[in-house]
């Protein structure tokens, strides 16, 4: 792998000197996990009761500051998105990474969080022009240093039960990443009564400029988001339905309205399960009429007591695609756009879940997955990942995917490829409780949809498509 990535030894060597990793907490909503960074808790004995039966302290009930801080730093290469070795487009940027928040409750009822990351891209590899299958010439972008605020909010709580109203940025995460996994500047109203949970949340992802580093400027969007989320937990089971109105003011995206339920479980220790079911409505950039359908659905069973813990995990997804482009409705399947579809199946480490090499967004294709894993140890995990890609509907590219390549332009075909993942995750290095590392590496291996005609219609010359490679490596502390 070193060969393939120049330098990529020196770029690990720089990692661990500069970089440390962040884990993810869960507070208690359906906003799911906020990415704040651990804490070691220290071992305490509660002071002895007095004579009269009462402690000789009195704890506090709510604690009026928190704080923590710790780092998730990533090296990411990609080589081959072309899937053309004769051009070179491959790419390894180190992003040494440092983060810290702050929480402060002045009161019972009101909480304020503030979390800033500072980071740096550096490239280790990077060519200044690539010119795409497609004819663009893509230019290599400036890598400057960001100090950016991550997460600022107030919630008000009490007061107003069962009733919370939050304002600001805040960090929104489910459990699969399937519909959103961003920082939105936004308001929002949450209802919690016993196991139910609504929320409305409403606002843009970058409202405001929060980059407070020098020369550094943090790109706007235009697309206005509105989110209502409802969310009923049992114990084994938690059930949620779903809206998400997007309206893009520069009318690139058009104005999707994506309407879902969803069900994740696990009814026993050996057996978790997950199942989205969603439907998108609206208009597309062009103004046509959106109707597209996708799902999602899959388990993970593991094996307690048997020799490395092995654990296997089955799944298949599928969205339509445009059968008809020139009639007035658009029946391609968009997620939220908000998504980042990154979760682990049973080991320690997140990961594409989709495939790291390919990472395409779950429009116009149908996505068979396999998985075997093993835990050798709590702290380590391995994975190894199978997927199988078909379009649904002849296509000339798979919709926001990692590669460049064109599509179906040396005939029809429906094979996308299939796709091989590998992941390590380890925690706990060197005897470090918060420190440890991922490894992700993932190869895509382009199917007949993209083979190449390099001659004419009266003398073809076919070309086979050459295999694309992705590389991540993740540093926590």
């Amino acid at each position: 792998m070193v060969g393939r990535f120049p330098y990529l030894g020196t770029a690990l060597a720089l990692m661990l000197c500069l970089s440390a990793g962040k884990t993810h907490a869960h507070p208690d909503g359906i906003e799911g996990p906020v990415r704040l960074a651990p804490l070691q808790l220290a071992q305490f004995q509660l002071p002895l009761p007095s004579p009269g039966g009462t402690p000789a302290v009195q704890l506090p009930s709510v604690l009026t500051y928190q704080y923590a801080y710790g780092s998730e730093s990533k090296m990411e290469g990609r080589r081959n998105r072309d899937l053309d070795r004769r051009l070179r487009d491959s790419s390894l940027i180190a992003t040494p990474q440092i983060n810290g928040y702050v929480i402060y409750r002045p009161t019972r009822w009101l909480e304020t969080t503030l979390e800033m990351i500072a980071e740096k891209e550096i490239p280790i590899e990077e060519q200044d022009r690539v010119t795409l299958p497609s004819g663009e010439t893509q230019v290599a972008a400036k890598r400057r240093a960001s100090l950016l605020v991550d997460q600022a909010f107030f919630t008000v709580r009490e007061v107003i039960a069962p009733f919370e109203f939050s304002a600001g940025r805040k960090n929104y995460e489910d459990e699969r990443h399937w519909l959103y996994d961003t920082s939105m500047d936004i308001a929002s109203l949450a209802m919690r009564q016993g196991r139910f949970r609504a929320e409305v949340f409403a606002g843009r992802e970058v409202l405001a400029d929060l980059d407070l580093a020098p020369n550094k400027r943090e790109p706007r969007d235009r697309t206005d988001t509105l989110i209502v989320y409802l969310d009923y937990r049992m114990e084994d089971v938690r059930l949620g339905a779903y809206t998400v109105n997007r309206h893009d003011r520069t009318r690139q995206e058009g104005h999707p309205r994506l309407f879902g339920v969803r069900a994740h479980g696990t009814p026993s220790d050996r057996l978790n399960y997950w199942g989205e079911l969603a439907y998108v409505r609206g208009k597309d950039d062009a103004s046509k009429k959106f109707d597209g359908r996708g799902f999602d659905i899959g388990f993970t069973y593991r094996f307690p007591g048997v020799a490395w813990n092995p654990n296997v995990t089955a799944g298949y997804a599928s969205a339509t695609g445009d059968a008809s482009p020139d009639d007035n409705r658009n029946s391609e399947f968009r997620q939220s756009g908000l998504h980042s579809n990154e979760q682990r199946f049973a080991g320690v480490a997140k990961f594409k879940y989709y495939g790291e090499a390919l990472d395409p967004e779950l429009s116009n294709l149908k996505i068979l997955t396999a998985g075997l894993g093993f835990r050798p140890a709590p702290t380590v995990s391995i994975d190894f990942v199978l997927h199988r890609y078909e379009f649904d509907e002849l296509a000339d590219e798979v919709r926001n995917s990692a590669l460049t390549a064109l599509a179906n332009q040396a005939g029809q075909s429906k094979d996308v490829g299939k796709a091989l993942d590998v992941i390590v995750g380890l925690r706990s290095l060197f005897g470090v409780r918060r420190l440890g590392i991922d490894l992700r590496l993932g190869w895509f291996f382009p199917g007949r949809a993209f083979v190449r005609n390099e001659g004419d219609e009266e003398n073809p010359n076919l070309r086979r498509p050459e295999k694309a490679i992705a590389f991540v490596a993740k540093i926590w502390w």
